[in-house]
């Protein structure tokens, strides 16, 4: 794996090697930068994790969570983030930024500088997998004589062959008469199908309502994904679409990122193993006003009128907010899933976003940034509606 990083100087330490890298606060000790550096740079033994190794380290360095710790792991081919205190990471289309600064605005930052992989003194850092690509080699011509003219184009074909004519005119058609049976008019393929404009302009999976008009739990037979029974429900939506990741299990079974160092369901230790390829679960829960949950089982859109990005093929949850509140966007925030990452973006709304991680003050989202959730994350849209990012068995 090749990374490309620029890093601007800053108080903390970047630490970074290949798909593995670093950023904490300066601990002030060069044993611990030197620890460290042997987890990132060299090959981890079977069954342990880099974030588990940085992890123990810091911590006792620090006597408990450092004061600000951004880690990504890009091993499993997408990247497994982690943070702790008042690091910061933030996504931006396949580029990772981290940061020590709880996500301050990018425009105050020092000039990036690149980096292959070492150790600096450094604030933020943006981190860029690249593709290796090796260029084919170049074949030369060899100079050559052209070849002596033939005699003839056509040889060893009998002159009576050649002088044999077929019949005057092109061969008859055979006309075939086709069978249309009468079922009726054929419907206008140029129109779009019924049922995915009723599902764009209505949407049916949740609805923030108020006090008055409770929510109603959806009928038997539906499965929670608000498409309906799997009987009606649309062929391109009866498939699982749910993508692969790399996962370990904890002792009570629930799967949980191989970087992780402990269970994200139960929080038990997870035991030394080989990573393996699943289907990704549930990443957890939103937690709306109502004391509804809306599952991560895939994305998610919340806002007056919410509609599926355009020229997308996946079907994300529909969160209708009441149109009675117009700094509420019609599409005012997006939560995706990237991996083992649950990542939000808001939309280019009117009243805009406001994120406020565990123990930090909020701050208001850049409209179209990526930023990674940590479990206990509040989305406050407009400051009318907040919404909080929960995992373990509440969110189930």
């Amino acid at each position: 794996m090749i990374v490309e990083a620029r890093y601007a100087a800053g108080s903390g330490v970047l630490i970074g090697s290949g798909a593995h890298w670093v950023l904490l606060s300066d601990p002030v000790d060069e044993r611990v930068v030197q620890e460290i550096w042997d987890v990132v740079s060299l090959t981890a033994p079977s069954g342990a994790s880099v974030a588990e190794r940085v992890l123990a380290v810091v911590e006792k360095a620090f006597e408990g969570d450092p004061p600000g710790l951004a880690l990504v792991d890009f091993t499993s081919g997408a990247s497994t983030t982690l943070s702790r205190g008042t690091g910061h990471v933030r996504l931006a289309g396949p580029v990772r930024v981290l940061s020590i600064d709880a996500g301050a605005d990018p425009d105050g930052v020092a000039p990036l500088r690149r980096l292959v992989g070492g150790v600096v003194a450094a604030g933020r850092v943006e981190l860029e997998p690249v593709s290796l690509r090796t260029a084919a080699p170049v074949q030369h011509a060899r100079a050559s004589e052209p070849p002596a003219p033939a005699g003839a184009l056509i040889d060893g074909i009998p002159a009576s062959i050649l002088a044999a004519k077929g019949p005057d005119g092109p061969p008859p058609r055979n006309r075939v008469r086709r069978r249309v049976e009468d079922t009726g008019a054929l419907p206008d393929t140029a129109e779009p199908d019924p049922l995915l404009v009723e599902r764009i302009e209505e949407g049916t999976h949740a609805t923030i309502r108020p006090a008055s008009a409770p929510h109603t739990a959806p009928a038997a037979g539906a499965a929670g994904d608000g498409v309906g029974p799997a009987s009606t429900r649309p062929a391109h939506l009866a498939h699982s679409t749910a993508p692969t990741v790399l996962a370990v299990s904890c002792p009570h079974g629930h799967l949980t990122p191989p970087a992780a160092p402990q269970c994200r369901v139960c929080h038990q230790r997870v035991a030394p193993q080989e990573p393996r390829r699943v289907e990704r679960p549930s990443l957890g829960g939103l937690r709306l006003p109502t004391g509804e949950v809306v599952p991560l089982d895939r994305g998610v859109i919340l806002g007056r009128k919410p509609a599926p990005p355009e020229g997308s093929t996946d079907w994300p949850h529909l969160v209708h907010l009441p149109a009675d509140h117009s700094f509420v966007s019609r599409r005012h925030l997006q939560v995706e899933l990237d991996g083992w990452d649950v990542v939000a973006r808001d939309l280019e709304s009117r009243g805009g976003t406001t994120i406020a991680p565990p123990g930090r003050e909020p701050q208001r989202m850049r409209p179209g940034d990526a930023y990674v959730l940590e479990p206990g994350t509040v989305l406050d849209m407009a400051q009318v509606y907040a919404v909080r990012f929960e995992t373990g068995a509440v969110a189930r």
